[in-house]
């Protein structure tokens, strides 16, 4: 998780780091409205299966399965926890207490601690849209030399200092994690054991003396980037670099895509007006049906 080679980009000779950068990110807008369209648990499921697909076609190594694992499944854990215990939505179903209301002190303010069904299926929705994003800007960040993906920006009108910014952003976490690396390092030859004593007031202060060592380092990373690119004119008008042409099959493919998008959007906004009963199309009946078991 710490190496380098983990966070940036390698070239590979796979057709997905063959496929142009403006349609990867074409790719990723639509998964970014899929992700708020679609209510459906099997379709969401079904995408976030086509983003580990992908990972797979591309060729990604062990490391980046076990860094992708390991966000998808705290997001997981994190989204139904969360979920399950906080959902105030009617109706409810208790599967489990956890704190009964006649305990002291908490049971009493909070009213009782339960987990709910429900709440547990809508942290599941929650942490799969969560996740299918997750796993399509990793897949993008892996595959796609920043370098492109600054010109595909330019190339559509984007701001230059936004633009940059956004790429030093992705070229500045693998920097996050080396100085994670160097500073977990120096603390356990001194002897350092954050997990020694499970109480919470002390995890709290290993937290701290842990987050602060890694902050201030970071924080001396960024000023020396920050004036480096300043002394190079950062801000000025710079002409705008060439990407090269978009190859015709993929600006088709996402032409398509696009319609597509707005097919299902639209579809949605009808969905949308027959079940606030604002306007029933009874011609698209079909299309009801379809929508109520994948949308």
């Amino acid at each position: 998780m710490y190496n380098k080679n983990v966070w940036e980009a390698v070239p590979g000779n796979t057709w997905v780091h063959k496929l142009d950068v403006r349609t990867k990110l074409v790719v990723l807008l639509c998964c970014a409205v899929l992700v708020v369209l679609l209510d459906s648990p099997r379709t969401l499921y079904l995408l976030f299966c086509t983003t580990l697909v992908l990972h797979g076609m591309s060729g990604a190594s062990l490391a980046r399965w076990r860094v992708l694992l390991m966000f998808v499944m705290l997001g997981i854990w994190g989204s139904m926890v969360s979920q399950a215990l906080f959902y105030s939505q009617e109706p409810r179903t208790i599967v489990a207490c956890l704190l009964l209301p006649s305990a002291p002190l908490i049971g009493t303010l909070t009213g009782g601690v339960y987990i709910y069904r429900e709440g547990l299926e809508y942290g599941a929705i929650q942490a799969l849209r969560s996740a299918s994003m997750l796993s399509m800007g990793l897949l993008i960040s892996w595959t796609s030399d920043p370098r492109q993906l600054l010109r595909s920006f330019l190339s559509w009108k984007m701001p230059y200092e936004l633009a940059f910014m956004l790429i030093t952003s992705l070229r500045f976490l693998p920097v996050i994690f080396q100085e994670t690396a160097v500073v977990l390092t120096a603390q356990r030859l001194r002897g350092f054991e954050p997990l020694r004593s499970l109480v919470p007031r002390r995890l709290i202060q290993a937290a701290f003396q842990t987050l602060f060592p890694i902050l201030a380092r970071t924080l001396r990373r960024a000023v020396t980037l920050a004036f480096s690119v300043e002394s190079r004119g950062f801000g000025r008008k710079v002409n705008r670099l060439g990407v090269g042409n978009w190859p015709w099959g993929q600006w088709l493919g996402c032409a398509l895509l696009l319609a597509s998008l707005l097919g299902l959007l639209l579809l949605k906004v009808m969905d949308v007006l027959q079940f606030n009963g604002i306007r029933y199309f009874p011609e698209f009946r079909q299309f009801y049906d379809l929508m109520k078991v994948w949308m």
